[in-house]
């Protein structure tokens, strides 16, 4: 049904009158009748009475005025969540554990800052539990390590991360190469952690692998590799978001690998079909030229 047809029964509704209707709609008085006729025919039913003292709504009419109000206002407000120039509403983020806890909080600060109309929520997890809420439609975009291949996301690179060898305080190494990481005990991440998956592929290339280490501890959170270095049960990798703040408030000291480069993107992650959204387009665009 054309929303225009309700508009004008609406104005009919308040107004009574045809001719002042079809002046403030824009179109000619036959056409606002026609406009009439047309929701008549397609709802079977009358809507209007005319008569010598002029127009009123049937029983049926003021019901379907009231129930038109409601359509228009939510249509309206439909209209400005997703294309005014200023988004408004709720945006619901997926993201994995470095992202929400080193980079968002900062982002999301300087993003509602600029647009205040903006409320956000968000739902952490591992990449690949957050990839699969995106595809459920339970969140509106994600931020993770490089996300998996599939053909209703589009994901963009925004954030370098460096990986950074972290040990306890008590620990002095110096000059560090790839072999000499053989002799320390690691505590590593669990299994479908982003970060375990790059430090991985950062050992295989060159000619390592993870069960080389002397693998002590396996834990769930960078904040829990951390604790447990700082409690001298070994030596780890961690972002360097993490470990820069952890070793400012000296709880660990950091190191680089002379011959390991371990880095990593981040994608900010949305389906295709909802690309141009206005708060999802609006924050991709901001993440992207703000990092």
């Amino acid at each position: 049904m054309n929303l225009n047809h309700l508009k004008a029964f609406v104005k009919v509704a308040e107004l009574k009158n045809y001719q002042e209707v079809a002046r403030l709609i824009g179109v000619s008085q036959p056409a606002v009748s026609q406009r009439m006729k047309a929701l008549e025919d397609h709802f079977q039913t009358k809507l209007i009475s005319r008569t010598p003292q002029g127009i009123s709504l049937t029983p049926q009419g003021e019901m379907f005025y009231e129930e038109s109000k409601e359509i228009l206002v939510r249509w309206e407000r439909m209209e400005a969540y997703y294309l005014q120039d200023q988004p408004i509403g709720n945006l619901a983020i997926g993201a994995s554990t470095i992202p929400s806890e080193y980079l968002l909080p900062k982002l999301l600060k300087e993003f509602r800052s600029q647009y205040p109309a903006v409320h956000f929520s968000m739902q952490v997890a591992g990449s690949r539990n957050i990839q699969d809420l995106l595809l459920e439609r339970q969140v509106d975009l994600i931020v993770t390590g490089k996300p998996e291949r599939h053909d209703q996301i589009e994901s963009i690179p925004f954030y370098k991360d460096q990986l950074t060898l972290i040990m306890p305080r008590s620990v002095t190494i110096n000059n560090l190469k790839m072999k000499d990481l053989l002799q320390y005990d690691w505590i590593v991440r669990e299994q479908h952690s982003d970060t375990k998956h790059t430090f991985e592929q950062a050992l295989s290339s060159r000619g390592f692998h993870v069960q080389d280490l002397h693998v002590v501890g396996q834990v769930g959170s960078s904040e829990a590799v951390i604790a447990a270095v700082e409690a001298g049960l070994g030596v780890s990798v961690v972002s360097a978001l993490a470990a820069e703040r952890a070793e400012r408030y000296g709880r660990i000291k950091t190191a680089a690998i002379n011959d390991l480069d371990i880095s990593r993107e981040f994608f900010v992650s949305c389906l295709k079909e909802n690309q141009q959204f206005s708060t999802i387009a609006t924050f991709v665009d901001f993440v992207t030229r703000e990092v």
